[in-house]
């Protein structure tokens, strides 16, 4: 009867084996792009006029970035897990705003899809209480998790207004293009690696700290430390590349580095 029980446990540790195995090879079939009868559904016209007018950069991209971005936006969404707290919002104009921020600032990345750094994106329905670190947020990065986290209204507010340097999506995925890219050896993880231990010093030089820091154009939070600093500048990077050109070049030639991507509007284009 003992013998009859030790191999039941036996078949049930195996098929449990069996099972997490196959979940692994399914996972990574689908976000390797190996799965030769799963494609992404292409982003309608619609779509795109919808990312032009919420986010001005894409209007100074050429045809051939425009493209490269469409694609990497429809690969994002259909292949990351998008959970929702609440039926409030639009769904799917929410997924495509946020999959277009991620894909945007890796415009300039041969690696792009946030394999290591992002599993799945939690959509709230306004500020929500994280029992990661025990208080209310309106977006986060849990890197030990691998998940993104956003409050639905401040997300759309965000988007509202291109120029006013507030954007949660673009926020919270400079945080996991850093840990994305820590610890990597391609080109790309190693320039943007480097890019953020000069901005690391420039955060800690106090010269630095009167004059850029305390002008006025950067939000007050990008003073809390060297990972918000990332996160806020990209914000601005993003939304007003021009006056940051014009006014912080140093500042701005290493985010342009760092991201291979430089969102100044050619001469002429508005």
């Amino acid at each position: 009867m003992d013998n009859v029980w030790v191999n039941i446990f036996a078949f049930g540790c195996l098929f449990f084996i069996l099972s997490y195995f196959l979940y692994i090879l399914y996972y990574a079939i689908g976000l390797y792009d190996l799965n030769p009868f799963f494609r992404p559904i292409p982003l309608k016209d619609l779509e795109k006029r919808l990312l032009s007018k919420h986010i001005e950069t894409i209007k100074h991209l050429d045809e051939s970035q425009k493209e490269k971005l469409y694609k990497r936006v429809a690969w994002f969404r259909a292949k990351k897990t998008f959970t929702f707290k609440s039926e409030t919002f639009d769904k799917e104009d929410i997924i495509l705003l946020i999959s277009s921020a991620g894909m945007l600032l890796t415009l300039g990345f041969k690696n792009y899809k946030f394999i290591r750094s992002i599993h799945r994106i939690v959509i709230h329905p306004t500020d929500y209480y994280s029992s990661f670190n025990k208080r209310y947020h309106l977006g986060e990065y849990n890197p030990g998790l691998k998940a993104l986290a956003f409050a639905a209204d401040t997300l759309v507010f965000g988007f509202e207004d291109d120029s006013d340097n507030i954007n949660l999506a673009i926020h919270e995925f400079a945080h996991a293009l850093y840990f994305e890219t820590k610890g990597k050896n391609s080109w790309g993880a190693l320039r943007f690696q480097w890019g953020f231990r000069k901005l690391e010093r420039l955060f800690n030089d106090k010269e630095f700290a009167l004059t850029t820091l305390d002008s006025g154009y950067f939000r007050n939070y990008a003073k809390k430390n060297p990972y918000e600093f990332l996160a806020v500048i990209t914000e601005n990077f993003i939304e007003t590349p021009d006056t940051f050109h014009a006014n912080h070049l140093e500042l701005y030639n290493v985010l342009k580095t760092m991201y291979n991507f430089n969102p100044v509007a050619p001469k002429g284009v508005k």
